[in-house]
């Protein structure tokens, strides 16, 4: 597993399509322009090296996103120099807070097939079926997948690809869909496997 080189947080614009030379992906936009180094934390200091970025910015200049990317060098922030490590990179891992869905059953939470639909099964079609023993174990084991909230939960999506870095307007274009609603922000890192 290498190190981590670099993170980027950003705000998802959403997906469009994006013409490669054989064929046509589908790929989320994320914009980072308004992204700013805020602070950096030294060996001699904090015991480790890392850079504090700040994006989504009121009028009081207030930062609505923060996160700590601990990197090998702070300085590739100062005057941009993080984009030419960017133009490098061919893969991401990318952070985000998943959609919320609410109070959901086993069957969308945890993707359980379901009941049978003949042979006399009457309103059981989507229902978890027996959870436990009877003497033994005498209860419910912790943990058991049950109904329940579903999302609204930070995830990662891993080796997503890099398809391109708009340097100017300071855009990314991964291939695929990521983590979060429309105008949700996101942390992304160089891909720790890729």
């Amino acid at each position: 597993m290498k190190a981590k080189k670099l993170g980027i947080i950003g705000k998802k614009l959403g997906m469009t399509q994006f013409f490669l030379t054989d064929s046509l992906v589908g790929v989320t936009v994320v914009d980072f322009s308004d992204m700013s180094l805020l602070g950096k934390r030294t060996v001699e200091k904090d015991g480790y090296l890392a850079a504090i970025l700040g994006c989504g910015f009121d009028k009081k200049e207030k930062a609505r996103f923060i996160q700590e990317v601990r990197v090998p060098d702070a300085s590739i922030y100062d005057e941009e120099k993080y984009l030419d490590v960017l133009e490098g990179l061919k893969k991401v891992d990318v952070f985000g807070m998943m959609k919320g869905r609410g109070f959901t059953g086993v069957m969308k939470r945890h993707g359980f097939h379901g009941g049978p639909a003949a042979h006399g099964a009457k309103h059981w079609h989507r229902r978890p079926g027996s959870i436990g023993g009877h003497t033994y174990p005498a209860k419910v084991w912790k943990g058991q997948k049950m109904p329940g909230h579903y999302g609204n939960s930070q995830i990662c999506t891993l080796n997503q690809k890099l398809i391109k870095v708009d340097k100017e307007k300071k855009l990314l274009f991964i291939q695929g869909s990521i983590p979060g609603s429309k105008n949700s922000y996101v942390w992304i890192r160089d891909s720790i496997r890729g």
